[in-house]
């Protein structure tokens, strides 16, 4: 019988699509410059908080750039993760639960570092900290992990994993 790296071994070598396998390179280049022009604007959606707006000019942009809107950053199939505390599966649910971290926090600015990319054919997997100084609960710290996956031309969040530290 197999043990278990065994498996793995055989198991990844037979899946090339897989997230990750030892024996690949990680493109840390490649992935950044085709990434980050993405988690720029992602940033910046969240900051501007443009998932709850319904005035006439956010509807107008999110019409003209629905890329603009934070929830259309997020694959259909996405999942969005509160380590030890809560998970939430699909696009409107996590817009729902962006709204509630709206609520909670307030007008907010985001200051991410330790970005760390890692690339395969179908993924990018970006790791961050992030410090958010917030309106009604100062500043907030903690880190993420991305999953970003191919569609078509460009790339969405399929698995987001967050803590405040």
């Amino acid at each position: 019988m197999d043990t278990v790296q065994s498996y793995r071994k055989k198991y990844l070598t037979s899946n090339p699509k897989l997230l990750y396998k030892s024996s690949q390179p990680i493109y840390t280049s490649e992935a950044r410059s085709t990434l980050k022009p993405i988690f720029d604007k992602y940033c910046k959606a969240i900051d501007e908080q443009q998932w709850n707006k319904d005035s006439i000019l956010r509807a107008k942009l999110k019409e003209l750039y629905p890329s603009f809107q934070a929830a259309s950053f997020y694959d259909a199939d996405a999942v969005l993760i509160q380590t030890g505390k809560k998970c939430v599966y699909g696009r409107e649910a996590i817009k729902q639960e962006l709204e509630k971290i709206e609520n909670l926090m307030g007008k907010t600015t985001t200051k991410v570092s330790g970005e760390d990319y890692q690339m395969t054919t179908e993924f990018i997997i970006l790791n961050v900290n992030f410090d958010t100084s917030t309106d009604k609960m100062g500043v907030v710290k903690g880190k993420t992990t991305q999953i970003w996956r191919k569609r078509n031309d460009t790339y969405l969040i399929y698995h987001e994993e967050f803590s405040f530290t």
